[in-house]
């Protein structure tokens, strides 16, 4: 061993628990070589951190003394522990049950470590007063959705690996002017978990995009293999820039002076930059109020139109009337059956075998002795006019709408087509202005998929105005009893969910988990094409949330500040989640505001 006088440094804390060379001269030269060289973002691996021993007593009081609460939101579905660098303001009876895990963080955040993260990385000061750890436990069904971290000072993220759980890493589309960076739809590195295993690297705005992949089976703790196999425990956290009263303070509190105001405009950006933009029409879509049975609406043309594509039941004068009412009292409307039903049958068979394609071998695997569905390739179902869509920190999912230049000869192609292009008709305009007595200006359309184990959109609303969403649901009815049950149940994702924008946390996402349940579309009012409706449930949780479902469309007016998502849809779901979903700008109708001054 050698005895030189920069060996010898680095012991100068010889009760630090990490491995014997870690800290040392040739350790930081091959490291930060390792960030220089690294894809699609500097990041580092350190293969093992701490002594084997050490950790797995740090471990054993984690699982046996700390304990772990489930969370959910529109971006991860956890259970984790409070924060953990608060140990020392703990009874001293609990604190004695924790010394390995408190040496841990003390480790951690002693000045010798965050002095070797800044050699390695570059990055600047980092604070040893701020502190900021938790561990998260991964089970069966648990992931975080794409995010970058940039969240007030935290300069440095990292995970300390206990065992399970593959990190993603997102490369960039490169920006334009002062456009923000947005990650490509499927990350670029994946980086298998081990034991004692550190990953680290710099909150970047715009470019430390990253995932965790859905855990689709439990295991034990150890090596865990890839395509969301084996639990995932983990520490994990953030070294922040420094405080007030430590060193490197005022010139970071300079440089945040600077780059406050860019960071909010970013962000503002990123939306306006990544969202399709609207159509407009020529000129306003007015609706037209209905009385008794005066057969004002619909036209002929307008029968012809929607008539090839539409249940007649819902172009009936008696029927639109009563939908007006039941909108302009309750602000939603779901309509079973919507679709005529010959149509509706042959749309049904097609997507049901681009599914089962894609099920098959990923669908039932044995691994370990247990069933399981696996997470499919991100390139699986794009082509023949599915396109992936992202940015993946606002959502992913498969677009239906290329051209096809053998489309005539592909059945499906031409049905989505008839039924896409009468969405897009100022007929359905027309109809849907007069159900909703509201003026459209414009709106966007999209036939998505949502497949399993990769898909979803975050939590976004409207800061100023109304939307009118309007969905029709496309997905196969499952043709096993207990499949079926899980899409209802809710523990699979795949539900449309509409959420105050007051229950987020700081902005940063949407949380509406703890054990509520969510409102089905039967317990919020479905009508049907009789008009018959089912009344309103109340409980505590979203304004509304509405399952996969079959031919079923869904009209919701959405307040400003109101937020909507489409929950992730899990490794464990029956299937794809198809819709056709649609936004529409509108202006409410003089008279209706003059009724509301009148009550």
């Amino acid at each position: 061993m050698s005895s030189s006088p920069s060996s010898k440094r680095t012991k100068l804390s010889p009760s630090l628990p990490f491995t014997p060379t870690l800290l040392s001269p040739s350790s930081i030269a091959s490291l930060r070589s390792q960030v220089e060289a690294s894809q699609p973002y500097k990041h580092a691996v350190i293969p093992q951190l701490f002594e084997h021993d050490f950790l797995e007593k740090a471990r054993k009081e984690l699982c046996e003394s700390v304990s772990f609460t489930e969370k959910e939101t529109d971006i991860y579905r956890i259970s984790q522990t409070g924060d953990l660098t608060n140990l020392s303001g703990l009874p001293a009876a609990e604190q004695a049950q924790l010394g390995t895990l408190t040496e841990l963080r003390d480790a951690l955040y002693s000045s010798e470590f965050r002095s070797f993260l800044q050699k390695v990385t570059g990055c600047g000061p980092l604070s040893g007063i701020k502190t900021d750890m938790s561990c998260a436990e991964y089970g069966e069904g648990s992931y975080l959705l794409n995010h970058d971290d940039v969240i007030g000072t935290r300069r440095i993220s990292f995970i300390l690996y206990l065992w399970g759980g593959a990190l993603e890493l997102y490369p960039v589309v490169p920006s334009e002017g002062d456009r923000p960076n947005i990650p490509e739809p499927k990350p670029s590195v994946s980086i298998p978990p081990a034991f004692n295993q550190f990953t680290f690297f710099k909150v970047q705005p715009g470019h430390s995009f990253h995932s965790v992949e859905e855990v689709v089976i439990e295991g034990q703790h150890g090596p865990s293999s890839r395509g969301g196999i084996g639990s995932r425990l983990s520490l994990s956290g953030w070294f922040h820039k420094p405080v007030e009263g430590e060193e490197g303070y005022e010139q970071e509190l300079k440089e945040e002076q600077v780059e406050g105001a860019k960071g909010k405009s970013s962000l503002q950006q990123l939306y306006k930059a990544t969202l399709k933009e609207a159509t407009a029409y020529e000129g306003h879509v007015e609706g037209v109020l209905l009385e008794g049975e005066v057969e004002v609406f619909p036209s002929d043309e307008d029968r012809r139109v929607l008539g090839e594509v539409l249940n007649p039941s819902y172009l009936v004068p008696k029927t639109i009337a009563f939908l007006q009412s039941s909108f302009a009292e309750q602000g939603h409307l779901a309509l079973s059956s919507f679709l005529s039903k010959e149509l509706s049958a042959q749309i049904e068979t097609l997507l049901r075998q681009i599914d089962a394609g894609m099920n098959k071998g990923r669908k039932g695997a044995i691994v370990g002795g247990q069933v399981v569905n696996l997470i499919p390739r991100h390139e699986e179902g794009v082509g023949k006019g599915w396109a992936l869509v992202g940015p993946p920190h606002l959502q992913r999912f498969l677009a239906w709408g290329a051209e096809l230049e053998d489309d005539d000869d592909d059945e499906l192609a031409v049905l989505l087509k008839k039924v896409k292009s009468t969405f897009e008709s100022a007929s359905f305009a027309r109809l849907l202005a007069t159900l909703t007595g509201v003026t459209l200006k414009a709106y966007t359309l999209d036939l998505r998929r949502f497949r399993p184990g990769l898909d979803y959109t975050l939590a976004r609303g409207v800061e100023d105005g109304h939307i009118l969403d309007v969905g029709l649901g496309l997905t196969p009815e499952p043709e096993v009893g207990r499949e079926r049950e899980l899409w209802e149940e809710g523990d699979v994702g795949g539900w449309e969910v509409w959420l105050d924008g007051g229950e987020g946390e700081e902005g940063d996402e949407a949380t509406y988990g703890g054990g509520r349940k969510k409102k089905s579309a039967e317990e919020q009012g479905e009508t049907g094409a009789d008009g018959e409706e089912e009344e309103d449930g109340e409980e505590d949780g979203p304004l509304l949330s509405l399952e996969p479902s079959w031919n079923r469309l869904s009209i919701v007016l959405r307040d400003p500040g109101v937020l909507k998502f489409v929950k992730y849809v899990s490794a464990k779901a029956p299937g794809s989640r198809f819709d056709l979903s649609g936004e529409w700008d509108f202006e409410v109708a003089q008279d209706e505001d003059e009724e509301k001054d009148d009550d």
